[in-house]
């Protein structure tokens, strides 16, 4: 039997062979999905200027302190009524609700008092000039468009690496496509790099357990990570070549959390592993280390490569691990 090649030659090979994609501006609608190829900041304060929470009559709360239905404090003039939504007059900082103004009599009168910024937003208390509401490396939202669309923002710089995906139709590649998704991928177009499930001839075997059978190939369209259709060898490649592909194609950033393993983790010198945990009690439990059942896919929340030189972990030593869900 030929020698395994290491992880680490094969994610280099395949690294050396992708080209970051270009950033390109993108109507927020179009940007949804995509990865942000850079910071972006609010331009000016939302509101711009202090603006009414609900309807009712703008007010300087000074001038109405102490007033009650027992007490009326007679105003200077009639307040101005205001709909939600409204700018407030510079001079103005509350809104009164219309039961609480009293303009039948000869002259106008505040029924209740108010306090400096009741029923109002003050300008650029949603957004101050500056905020940052997104940043390089996190894929877009319908959250993330909408907020930006209230800040004012029209469109955004991003990046969309293109994934063609074959093999059989059925839940495994459902499932593969949905994390694509989730990762800043498009399935449509000229692919920079090709996801082949149903892959099984390999002329050498990785030392990577579980995937073992991951090809690695150079195909006229492109790099080609292969697989064969199971979910554990799926599962390995996602986790082990694909999201570093995507992180250097797009700047991706995951969100990786650090915590201490509950138990000792003895690993295989010479074989990269993929360890699945279960985080809980503030600790990570491991599920399973090389060998993944299904049921321990079940339960895990992070994943983590225990890499080949590595004898393994003690309890209570910090471990570094990526969410199993993307």
């Amino acid at each position: 039997m030929s020698a395994l090649l290491s992880y680490d030659h094969a994610l280099e090979r395949l690294l050396a062979e992708l080209t970051p994609v270009s950033a390109q501006s993108r109507a927020l609608a179009q940007a949804a999905g995509c990865v942000a190829a850079q910071d972006v900041h609010v331009a000016q304060p939302v509101p711009a200027q202090a603006m009414a929470l609900r309807d009712g009559y703008e007010m300087q709360a000074q001038e109405i302190a102490g007033a009650s239905s027992y007490a009326p404090v007679v105003l200077s003039a009639a307040p101005r009524f205001v709909h939600a939504g409204d700018a407030l007059s510079a001079s103005c900082d509350c809104v009164v609700e219309a039961s609480g103004v009293d303009l039948d009599g000869p002259l106008p009168q505040a029924l209740v008092e108010s306090f400096p910024g009741e029923n109002i937003r003050r300008a650029g208390e949603d957004f101050a000039q500056g905020a940052l509401l997104l940043r390089s490396g996190e894929v877009v939202s319908a959250h993330h468009a909408l907020l930006l669309a209230l800040a004012g923002v029209a469109d955004v710089s991003v990046r969309a690496p293109v994934i063609a995906l074959r093999g059989e139709d059925g839940a495994l590649k459902n499932w593969l496509a949905d994390q694509l998704a989730h990762a800043g991928a498009n399935l449509d177009g000229a692919p920079d790099f090709v996801i082949a499930l149903g892959a099984s001839e390999n002329a050498q075997q990785l030392a990577l357990e579980p995937g073992r059978e991951i090809v690695l190939a150079q195909e006229a369209d492109g790099p080609m990570i292969g697989m064969p259709a199971r979910l554990d060898q799926a599962f390995a490649a996602l986790h082990a070549f694909i999201w570093p592909a995507l992180v250097s194609l797009s700047g991706i950033v995951r969100v990786e959390k650090s915590l201490p393993l509950a138990q000792k983790i003895a690993s295989r010198v010479g074989v990269t592993e993929l360890a699945l945990f279960e985080e809980r009690e503030g600790h990570f439990h491991l599920l399973a280390l090389g060998d993944l059942p299904l049921q321990s896919l079940v339960r895990a929340t992070h994943v983590s490569l225990i890499g080949a030189m590595s004898e393994g972990h003690g309890a209570g030593e910090m471990m570094t691990a990526f969410p199993v869900r993307a």
